[in-house]
């Protein structure tokens, strides 16, 4: 059995957002009211109680002029950066007009492309459930304006069915007999619009009004509490069919009695999706966890199609026919696209074997543009029939950045390091002279995933922590060598040095190592006994020997250069993790730490912490630094809900810096050491963004941040 079946870059220029002003609170700087206070006393005694009343009047007018001076946001500018392309879950072209095409993610943002997938702009607020994966984008037939989307939560049952009647611009959530139900997928008869099936994992429900009312059929029956694929017959309203987590049913009588097709198909099939020949409805197709099927006799019986010349094996996704040509079908599967031109007879691999297909469509009125989703690798388009393919991702971008590094080597470069799996780590650079992304090279990636990095001192070179080992690039050499040693087989969250560069730590998930920079032999000191995952290292640039590491368990402290280390975590829950710590320019024992509980602040060096007590702060900080010098504007990045949160006060009052189009968990910040009112923001799922703070000119770039 296979549970929740389909778990789910070129350069372009950045998409700059319309800016927002931060939220203003109201509440005024304290040494401003106090001052007014003062005044207020000093001309009330002896007033008549009206010229009292006529001057308290004034001084509440006084404060709340001053308090929204005192509190007038910087401007703020949001840029949505890429790098583009990513994870695409459904696609569909409009019948109406095939330059208008939607597509759907896995995290509830759809995009609309108006120029055949030259461009795409992302919908807002769209659906406005970012947690839901977006597998099912179907069109009225009878209205080409008339859509539906249908998805599921990644970490429960739920989700929604929702509609939009004016071309996507607008959504609304439609009521199915069951609420906050997963949506695998939904069915429109062609020949009567009005008539719908949907296959949720609480039943699969049908309507013949249109979607405004719905009944439950096959009720009852286990296996459509796993309803994954749902087709109606375009010649015959009464045939209905439904794809489960084990094998499908079919219905000849409008859903009042159904049964299960278990003939030529695999006992344990996950029925991914189904496709029906408009021009002879007994012939029609099934993709599968155990392959490609056809049926002639309308899904009464199979036969399981070889995809390979000697082999049937494959997980195929989804199936699609021609619209113009139901002899040409297509199979989108883990190991690329295939094609039959003969109803199935035989097949060819048209992409690269490593692409993994999650949706396909093909331009009704010319059947030689196709469109693809892939996963990681955004859309592809092909003009000629899919013997050459293109990107189409200028303007999308579902991608999860893990950490974002200015560049030791190149001023002006980022590196990116992407939440993805493969050999080459994707890491991606950023070259902000040119505004846009440059390919990396396979020389200037590091082993798997990219995630820490390290200058040495004197030319000598740089470290970075991967997920396997520490690498090294020398001076002049064309790639990176891996260190050898029990370091090797761990994964390095972070590397620093302490003050003095006399040692580097490792933060890893066996601990913490370090080594000497002449040897770069790390090992763990010889009385090191705690073995927590280390995320996070800070070294104050003013703290003699001290260290600090983040944790999986809280808060460790060394003050002799990481020789022994005790925990500093007073006033955090415990087995809280640590994501992030930041030490304030202006004093060594102003602490943050970002953590899976909230945002913490030491004022004694990490001895004791309080809970940050603003309300509109997150509860999962993913990162915190300080952007200034004198230690008062700190920014915080929120890992669950999204958002950006700023301080003007070191921390005593926060406010959040919105955007309309952006709402992705932060996973990571990285300020421009060249332009210190610049920060780099690694999302969840919408890439890189360029976040710009109007900052006074005495603020200096980073000071006090790991």
């Amino acid at each position: 059995m296979y549970l929740n079946a389909r778990e789910p870059a070129e350069a372009a220029a950045p998409v700059p957002l319309q800016c927002a002003p931060k939220r203003r609170s109201g509440v005024l700087h304290l040494p401003v009211r106090s001052a007014l206070l003062t005044v207020f006393r000093r001309i009330s005694p002896g007033r008549s109680a009206a010229r009292t009343g006529i001057l308290a009047g004034l001084i509440c007018i006084s404060l709340r002029a001053v308090a929204l001076i005192a509190e007038a946001p910087p401007q703020v500018r949001f840029e949505r950066l890429g790098p583009f392309g990513g994870t695409v879950r459904s696609l569909l072209i409009s019948s109406k007009d095939s330059r208008v095409v939607y597509l759907g993610t896995s995290d509830g943002q759809l995009y609309r492309s108006a120029d055949s997938a030259d461009s795409w702009t992302p919908i807002h607020p769209g659906i406005g459930r970012r947690q839901l994966v977006v597998d099912t984008l179907i069109e009225d037939p009878a209205d080409a304006n008339h859509l539906f989307a249908g998805g599921w939560a990644l970490r429960s049952d739920g989700g929604g069915l929702f509609e939009s009647r004016d071309a996507g611009r607008t959504w609304a959530p439609v009521r199915l007999p069951e609420p906050d139900v997963a949506v695998r997928d939904l069915a429109i008869s062609r020949g009567n619009p009005a008539h719908m099936i949907v296959g949720t994992l609480a039943g699969v429900f049908l309507s013949s009004d249109g979607g405004r009312s719905w009944r439950r059929t096959g009720a009852g029956m286990d296996a459509f509490l796993q309803a994954e694929s749902v087709a109606i017959d375009p010649a015959d309203p009464r045939f209905l069919f439904v794809g489960t987590w084990h094998l499908g049913y079919r219905s000849s009588d409008a859903g009042k009695t159904w049964i299960r097709n278990d003939r030529g198909m695999i006992a344990d099939s996950d029925v991914f999706s189904l496709a029906i020949d408009s021009r002879d409805s007994k012939n029609m197709y099934a993709s599968a966890c155990t392959g490609l099927y056809r049926s002639t006799d309308r899904g009464a019986s199979w036969v399981r199609l070889r995809v390979f010349p000697k082999s049937y094996l494959v997980r195929a996704h989804v199936v699609t026919l021609d619209p113009r040509d139901s002899r040409r079908v297509f199979g989108g599967t883990t190991e690329g696209l295939f094609v039959s031109r003969n109803a199935g007879q035989t097949w060819t691999r048209i992409t690269d074997p490593d692409l993994i297909i999650h949706a396909v469509d093909i331009d009704p009125g010319n059947s030689n543009v196709l469109l693809i989703g892939t996963e990681s690798h955004g859309v592809l388009r092909s003009r000629d029939g899919g013997r050459t393919w293109r990107p189409a991702n200028a303007g999308f971008v579902h991608r999860s950045i893990a950490r974002i590094f200015p560049d030791p080597g190149a001023p002006g470069r980022f590196l990116v390091a992407e939440n993805a799996q493969g050999k080459n780590g994707a890491l991606h650079i950023f070259d902000n002279p040119v505004n846009g992304w440059v390919p990396a090279r396979g020389t200037e990636i590091p082993g798997e995933t990219l995630l820490s990095i390290l200058a040495l001192p004197g030319n000598r070179g740089q470290l970075a922590g991967t997920a396997r080992g520490v690498y090294i690039r020398r001076p002049g050499a064309r790639g990176w060598e891996p260190l050898p040693g029990p370091i090797g087989r761990l994964s390095v969250f972070d590397l620093a040095f302490d003050r003095d560069h006399r040692w580097i730590f490792a933060g890893t998930n066996d601990g913490i190592y370090r080594a000497l920079p002449e040897e770069l032999r790390f090992q763990k000191p010889s009385g090191y006994t705690l073995i927590p995952r280390v995320h996070s290292l800070l070294v104050p640039r003013t703290g003699q020997a001290r260290v600090f590491a983040g944790t999986h368990m809280g808060v460790l402290r060394s003050d002799d250069s990481g020789v022994t280390w005790t925990s500093a975590t007073r006033g955090i829950p415990d087995y809280t993790l640590i994501h992030r710590l930041a030490c304030s320019p202006a004093s060594e024992d102003h602490l943050f730490a970002a953590t899976t509980t909230g945002l913490y602040e030491s004022r004694d060096g990490g001895r004791n912490w309080a809970r940050a007590a603003d309300g509109r702060l997150g509860v999962d900080l993913s990162s915190v630094i300080f952007l200034d010098a004198s230690g008062e504007k700190v920014l915080a990045a929120d890992n669950a809900s999204g958002g950006i949160f700023l301080s003007e006060d070191a921390g005593a009052t926060w406010h959040r810096l919105e955007d309309p189009a952006f709402g992705s968990p932060v996973l990571s910040l990285a300020q421009d050491p060249l332009h210190p009112n610049v920060i780099y923001l690694g999302t969840g799922t919408e890439g890189v963004y360029r976040l710009t703070i109007a900052l006074s000119p005495k603020q200096n770039p980073d000071q006090g941040n790991r």
